[in-house]
């Protein structure tokens, strides 16, 4: 059973507030005077079994991510390579003021610093495809900052471009 957040905001504050922003509602445990709810099968209609991958299937399936997480990583540092003076200019910021944004072709990518006790750091990065948080601390919030805001621009649009 997981704990509840103010537990976890005891220990680990900046824990719980990637938990409480990302709007995935925890499991509760049942009250002990509730009815318990109805047995639920899933998704997956009754009686139609999942189908057994073989070997060869599970190895293709391995091949396949292995290879699409090597292009990704190898396009981050390619945009970390080519846009980096602007990337580290945009961390400037975010390290001097606490927010920044990067404007690129496909719309805004907005940084931002949450600062926490005992050397805790929440880095946010909103962009036109989507959002991540990350948890790091005070000395290594910049370079995972440059890391992030590549991938943020990397994941936007292939074609997406800083304007300077």
């Amino acid at each position: 059973m997981p704990f509840p957040v103010w537990v976890v905001a005891i220990r680990d504050p900046a824990y719980a507030y990637m938990l409480r922003s990302s709007g995935f509602r925890r499991p509760r445990a049942p009250l002990p005077w509730r009815r318990p709810k109805p047995f639920s099968t899933g998704y997956a209609p009754v009686g139609t079994p999942m189908p057994q991958l073989t070997d060869e299937e599970i190895a293709e399936l391995q091949a396949q991510a292995e290879a699409g997480a090597r292009l990704h990583i190898a396009t981050v540092q390619e945009m970390e390579q080519r846009h980096g003076e602007v990337i580290r200019n945009t961390v400037a910021e975010l390290m001097r003021a606490g927010s920044a944004t990067l404007q690129t072709s496909a719309g805004p990518i907005e940084a931002r610093i949450i600062r926490f006790p005992r050397e805790a750091v929440v880095l946010e990065i909103h962009h036109p495809g989507g959002w991540g948080q990350s948890r790091t601390t005070q000395s290594g919030v910049g370079e995972q900052a440059v890391h992030q805001l590549a991938a943020a621009l990397a994941s936007t649009r292939p074609e997406a471009e800083p304007l300077i």
